[in-house]
């Protein structure tokens, strides 16, 4: 599936989560409302909270924050987005901070925490579980 089609795809999904909610058990990739940026792909938020990029897909900057380990949304963006566990990214910031390249995001805690920051933060990008959508914030991507 070429980029096109895959940022449609984020179009129509950002159409129905606004239209229908976002179901509770989904994760939401959320933004600040005034973000241009239209959808992102899960390769995309990947590589901003694995610090491979520091720019949303239309170019503009972004600031990722991170949840607190022990929360389940923590647990499930581990998994579903990053395909990894704990263990693993722990080794992996420990070789890209020794190397110099990179630091991970700041962890602000829970979802309510991630979500009045990112809604406070014209950069930023974070995620929560669908019960926490409201119109304070974006929805970029719903992962199921």
């Amino acid at each position: 599936m070429n980029i096109q089609m895959k940022m449609a795809w984020a179009g129509l999904l950002l159409i129905a989560s606004s239209a229908f909610g976002v179901a509770q058990a989904e994760l939401a990739i959320i933004a600040h409302p005034s973000q241009k940026v239209v959808g992102v792909s899960q390769d995309n938020v990947s590589d901003i909270y694995l610090g491979r990029s520091k720019t949303f897909p239309n170019g503009a900057v972004v600031e990722a924050v991170d949840q607190d380990s022990a929360s389940a949304s923590y647990q499930q963006f581990l998994g579903k987005v990053l395909k990894m566990d704990a263990a693993a990214l722990k080794s992996y910031w420990a070789k890209r901070i020794f190397s110099g390249k990179a630091k991970p995001p700041r962890s602000l805690g829970d979802d309510e925490a991630v979500k009045k920051w990112v809604a406070a933060n014209p950069n930023g990008l974070g995620y929560v579980q669908g019960k926490f959508v409201d119109s304070s914030v974006k929805v970029l991507l719903i992962i199921p």
